[in-house]
Parts: structure tokens; C-alpha cells; sequence
């Protein structure tokens, strides 16, 4: 059942948002660019763009939060659970062994 449905068979008149929804859909949609207009004419400052400082220093903070689960992951798995030294976990030549042994043709 929806929130239509509910209001109506509980008598209950419909909330403002869903009376906002009727009468935009009443008039067919053709007041939506004349208000876009109006409010692009009135002087309102325009919508800043999505590419801000604080923007890039999120992105920046993910892939530093990424970077950290994979070391911390590497040093985990290798060191703690395989029994591995810490200069092992982080030497390119133990990643190419690995590669050898998956994809050897044997």
C-alpha cells in the first residue's frame, strides 16, 4: 500500500509534499521553466560548482584510507597470519613469484 492509498482510505487529507506533487503535475509542467527563469532573472547567485577545495581533500582522503587498508591488509596477511617478514610483504619479487606460480603453465 502506498502513502496515497493510506491517506485516502484512512480519510486523512494528503500531506503538502504530496499535494505539491498533484498540482505540478496538473499543470502539465509548463510553470517549471518560468519559475527556472524567474529565479535565473531575479539576481539569485548561481549554484557554486561541485569542484571545491573540500571536494578534492574527500577524494584525497579515500584513496589515502585506500592506500592504508592495502598496506595495512599486506602487512596483515603476510606478516601476521603467513608468518612472513615485513621486508618480504613489501619486496616487488615476492608479487612476481606469486604471479609465477599462479599462471605458470604447468
Amino acid at each position: 500500500m502506498t502513502n496515497d492509498t493510506q491517506a485516502s482510505s484512512m480519510g486523512g487529507a494528503p500531506s503538502p509534499r504530496e499535494g505539491e506533487k498533484s498540482s505540478s503535475a496538473s499543470a502539465g509542467g509548463a510553470a517549471r521553466p518560468k519559475e527556472k527563469q524567474a529565479a535565473a532573472s531575479s539576481g539569485k547567485p548561481r549554484k557554486k560548482s561541485r569542484f571545491t577545495a573540500w571536494w578534492f581533500a574527500r577524494k584525497l582522503i579515500v584513496l589515502a584510507l585506500f592506500a592504508g587498508a592495502l598496506v595495512g591488509g599486506l602487512y596483515l596477511g603476510f606478516v601476521t597470519v603467513g608468518g612472513g617478514s615485513m621486508s618480504d610483504a613489501f619486496d616487488i619479487a615476492t608479487y612476481k613469484h606469486i604471479y609465477d606460480l599462479i599462471f605458470s603453465d604447468s
